[in-house]
């Protein structure tokens, strides 16, 4: 029943990044020669299975619904493609690269956020959070695999 509603999600993230300007798709694909070359044994969905999982995918698009617990650190993984995600609970949560250094996302920076939250995703390349918070990290993230193909 829920995959007519998250295809319905995924129909309209499609169309806003479709219609974006070539700028902002342009910011999207920077990194996409660097993500070929990561291994596939780090992918989200292979890497940190329990906290992405597949709901929805074509040739085109693929939308993972993002989990984390409170307490929780997700295994470290990477994203290959760039994304829109819709975060609709953000708990505080601390970002370690693959080397398990912390830094703050562009996202964290921001103390007071409304949400549901849109960010635009480059390719991210291997990292992990920790919700450090005391309510699910939660998030709808839409992949595009041949938005940069043009």
């Amino acid at each position: 029943m829920r995959t007519p509603v998250f295809a319905a999600i995924a129909a309209l993230a499609a169309t806003i990044v479709t219609t974006s300007s070539l700028a902002q798709t342009a910011s999207m694909c920077s990194g996409l020669a660097d993500a070929a070359a990561w291994a596939e044994s780090r992918e989200a969905v292979t890497a940190a299975p329990r906290n992405h999982k597949v709901i929805y995918e074509t040739a085109n698009l693929r939308v993972l619904e993002v989990t984390v617990l409170p307490g929780e650190r997700e295994a470290s993984h990477h994203h290959r493609w760039p994304s829109v995600m819709v975060v609709d609970s953000r708990p505080t949560y601390t970002n370690y690269d693959k080397d398990g250094k912390v830094f703050q996302s562009v996202v964290q920076g921001q103390q007071s956020v409304e949400l549901p939250l849109m960010v635009r995703l480059p390719a991210q390349a291997e990292h992990a959070i920790e919700n450090t918070g005391n309510k699910p990290f939660h998030a709808i993230r839409i992949e595009y695999k041949r938005l940069c193909d043009q």
